[in-house]
């Protein structure tokens, strides 16, 4: 269940730099980079209270884990109807006002992350001065958030693009999130079997030629219509 949640962390971190991507400027980036930053400066002195046992409880607790289920569940909501909101033009008052409250929310769900990344360096660095790893991972913070919005504007630079990987990363956060939130408690010990890294290969090949292909077909059907 940690490796589930461990993926969990990285769509969500990914798919809150995809979500900044639509704010015009390195303003609003920047602001939340620099939000984050100080999040985790803040709140070291909390992560060191943390043992590895206590977060390996947290995510053992299903209760707690169908609790963070429904805050995602939420996050994911808001966020995709972000994601709509600029397809279509609102063209009532009470659509105006709505989108411009979903484009106020930039997703919280990177905070818990930072705080559960922070734990974990602390307990990797033996030795190293918590303050110092804190510092560390606060400069790192406030420079990877802006540096990844970019990254992604460079290698998405199509909006149209960017919404629909949006809306895949926040489908897969909410079937993580689903999925975490179900109890693992083993109830008849299998069988050992190796592991079948052929069909990992395979699965991995699958995805990327998907990836490719929804990367290139819209701009190869641009070009046949210009012709």
């Amino acid at each position: 269940m940690e490796l589930v949640v461990q993926i969990l962390m990285l769509f969500v971190a990914l798919g809150t730099a995809l979500r900044l991507t639509f704010e015009r400027g390195w303003i609003v980036p920047l602001l939340f980079g620099a939000v984050a930053s100080v999040f985790v400066y803040l709140t070291y002195p909390y992560a060191i209270e943390q043992t590895k046992t206590g977060l390996a409880g947290y995510i053992a607790d299903r209760s707690l884990r169908e609790y963070a289920a429904i805050f995602i569940s939420l996050d994911v909501a808001l966020v995709v109807g972000y994601s709509f909101s600029r397809l279509t033009k609102a063209h009532t008052h009470r659509g105006r006002v709505v989108s411009f409250l979903l484009r106020l929310y930039p997703g919280v769900l990177l905070f818990p992350v930072l705080f559960y990344l922070q734990s974990t360096l602390i307990f990797a660095l033996p030795g190293v001065d918590f303050g110092v790893v804190s510092l560390l991972l606060s400069l790192g913070t406030l420079v990877l958030v802006p540096g990844l919005v970019y990254l992604l504007r460079f290698l998405l630079p199509e909006e149209e693009l960017r919404l629909e990987v949006l809306f895949l990363v926040e489908l897969f956060i909410f079937i993580l999130g689903i999925i975490a939130s179900v109890d693992e408690t083993i109830r008849t010990a299998p069988e050992q079997s190796p592991i079948q890294w052929r069909g990992l290969a395979l699965t991995a090949v699958v995805a990327l030629i998907c990836f490719v292909v929804g990367y290139f077909a819209p701009r190869i059907r641009r070009t046949l219509r210009s012709k």
